[in-house]
């Protein structure tokens, strides 16, 4: 009796064993399909980390263009040769004892990505461009003979009056020289190229509005016009060396603070007008001026 009971029982777990041995079994077949589901081939995840390196080689040369680019902002200190020429009156030359100039000025291109990888154009423009020079009468021509001579004034080298007005130079016996100083602004086109690593080779054109003015002695002279510049630039990252050509033409009035001995007797002491015309007098003249500038460039 008691082997039959074990018997009963025995079959008895047997049979609620199977069933939750299929679950079990069914239960980890489906965890087993899941897992298979999730594995990707290798193929794929090679295929994504190639994707992967190829934008982080894409964000490095966007960044290696942006710092090729980024210098936009540049000072120019260099030497020049100006050669000037009246263009009206008596035929004058002059020529340059010594010269020099800064200029400030900022590229914005005008567009963002290089075409072709390397070219970009943009606009140059800057407030500031101060020349100096030192000039010395080169020839002038007299009724059509040329020649050369020494003058105590500009006065009398734009009039062409031999005599001249009695001046500083007379008085000290000293000649402080023939000085001029121009203050342009500038504004103009140009192409940028890049063609390898971090250098950039540059051409341009330039439109300078212009003032001037010419100190001698006790003569003083000033005028306005328009230059013209072209010229071209290589730039290693912020060093660059340049050479351009300037040229155009300025329209001066002279202001002279000498006098005639002559007319300063004939002049009425309670006339004002009369005096001052005696003292004040005024020329208006015109010179053209050609040159070469070179510079070394800083870009910011």
């Amino acid at each position: 009796m008691r082997k039959i009971f074990k018997t009963i029982i025995v079959a008895s777990l047997a049979t609620l064993a199977m069933p939750l041995s299929a679950s079990t079994m069914q239960t980890y077949t489906a965890s087993s399909d899941s897992i298979d589901t999730t594995v990707e081939p290798a193929d794929t995840l090679r295929e994504k980390l190639a994707q992967m390196e190829t934008r982080m080689a894409s964000m490095e040369q966007e960044q290696e263009t942006q710092k090729t680019w980024k210098r936009r902002k540049y000072w120019k200190i260099g030497i020049t040769s100006p050669n000037l020429e009246r263009t009206d009156g008596e035929e004058m030359k002059w020529k340059t004892k010594g010269s020099f100039f800064i200029q400030k000025g900022r590229t914005s291109y005008l567009h963002s990505k290089p075409i072709a990888g390397m070219i970009k154009f943009g606009i140059d423009y800057g407030f500031i461009d101060v020349t100096y020079s030192k000039l010395e009468l080169k020839e002038i021509s007299y009724s059509g003979e040329s020649g050369t001579r020494a003058s105590d004034g500009f006065d009398d080298i734009v009039s062409g009056d031999p005599d001249g007005d009695i001046g500083i130079s007379e008085l000290t016996g000293i000649d402080l020289g023939m000085h001029k100083i121009d203050y342009a602004l500038h504004v103009g086109p140009s192409i940028s190229v890049n063609p390898w690593n971090k250098l950039i080779a540059t051409a341009y054109f330039h439109v300078m509005p212009t003032a001037s003015s010419i100190i001698q002695n006790d003569n003083f002279s000033y005028g306005f016009g328009c230059m013209m510049a072209a010229g071209v630039s290589v730039a290693y990252k912020a060093i660059s060396l340049g050479v351009e050509g300037v040229w155009g033409k300025i329209k001066y009035t002279q202001t002279d603070f000498g006098g005639d001995e002559d007319e300063e007797e004939g002049y009425d002491s309670d006339n004002s007008e009369d005096k001052s015309a005696s003292l004040f007098n005024t020329e208006k003249f015109t010179l053209k001026q050609s040159g070469i500038r070179a510079y070394i460039a800083f870009r910011l």
